[in-house]
């Protein structure tokens, strides 16, 4: 039983990191920026649904398959239908909230034509993307973002950059810090799981 629920805490702790750092998100830029933060909500809430399948596969389901209680085809067609189809509405909840408001134009802020003349362009929306990159597809991505988000976040600071594009600056670096948290505990996991199993064969 111990290491049926260490094997689940391996498994479920990606997402629940997601998650956390979604709803974090959606309180940083609901203020700003309403649609993109509630999307990100509704993506992170159905990341704990993800969550709560997954101890429902490890609990309930193989007990029943083993109790032959459910076919093998049955189950495999729950699961795979479950997992991608969260996983494709989380993604598209992802991106939505990151190209959301886009194309809306900035009207409330009255331009200063004295301030940032010589400011380069914000890369707002690349951190963005290589963050939420780093997230869903490719963790590695996620430690470009985490180091051009800093540097851009301290460029707008001192004026160097525009900083219309501070909030999305903003999520792609916290996304970047996700991916690279996620990256180191799954190298730690593989090589724990090495470990184990180099120790297993000695045991032989």
């Amino acid at each position: 039983m111990g290491g049926e629920i260490a094997q689940l805490i391996t498994m479920t702790l990606p997402t629940f990191l997601v998650a956390i750092a979604g709803f974090v998100l959606a309180g940083i830029f609901m203020p700003k920026a309403r649609t993109a933060a509630i999307l990100v909500l509704i993506a992170s809430l159905l990341s704990l649904v993800h969550i709560a399948y997954m101890c429902l596969q490890q609990f309930v389901l193989i007990e029943m398959l083993y109790d032959d209680k459910i076919s093998s085809d049955l189950f495999a067609l729950i699961s795979s239908g479950i997992y991608n189809g969260l996983y494709l509405i989380i993604s598209a909840l992802m991106l939505g909230a990151a190209f959301s408001g886009r194309h809306q134009p900035v009207t409330n802020a009255p331009q200063n034509p004295a301030i940032n003349t010589n400011a380069a362009p914000h890369r707002g929306g690349l951190v963005l993307t290589l963050g939420l990159l780093g997230v869903l597809l490719f963790a590695p991505v996620g430690i470009v973002a985490w180091i051009l988000g800093s540097k851009d976040l301290a460029a707008m600071r001192q004026g160097n950059m525009d900083n219309s594009g501070e909030g999305m600056t903003l999520a792609g670096k916290v996304l970047g810090i996700l991916a690279t948290v996620m990256f180191i505990v799954g190298i730690l996991v593989v090589i724990a799981a090495v470990a184990i199993v180099a120790t297993s064969y000695r045991g032989f």
